[in-house]
C-alpha cells in the first residue's frame, strides 16, 4: 500500500504537513505546522493489531480522516521540548 499517495489525496492544506513513520507498536501519523513561531501538531499511532483486524487500507483512510477533523478544528500548540499529542487506534 502507498500511504504517501493516500496521504496527498486526503487534501490537506498545503501548510500543513503529514508525515508518518515506523514505531516497534505500529505506524504512527503526524500532522504538523507553523503560524508564526506557533508550531501545532497532533500524532496518532496506528498499532499493527489494529491493522491486522481491520485492514491496512481502511485503517489508514480512518487515520486521515482524523487528522483531517483535527486540523479543521484545531491542533494543539507545541511548546519548546513537548512531545506530540497522541492518539493510539488498537484492535479489540
Amino acid at each position: 500500500m502507498d500511504v504517501q499517495s493516500q496521504i496527498d489525496r486526503a487534501g490537506f492544506p498545503a501548510e500543513m504537513q503529514v508525515t508518518t513513520y515506523e514505531e516497534v507498536e505500529g505506524r504512527v501519523f503526524r500532522i504538523r505546522f507553523r503560524q508564526g513561531e506557533i508550531r501545532r501538531g497532533l500524532e496518532i499511532l496506528l498499532t499493527d493489531d489494529a491493522m491486522q483486524m481491520y485492514g491496512e487500507g481502511p485503517m489508514v483512510a480512518t487515520v486521515l480522516q482524523q487528522l483531517r477533523k483535527h486540523a479543521d478544528d484545531g491542533l494543539p500548540v507545541l511548546e519548546a521540548g513537548q512531545e506530540y499529542e497522541r492518539l493510539v487506534y488498537v484492535g479489540d
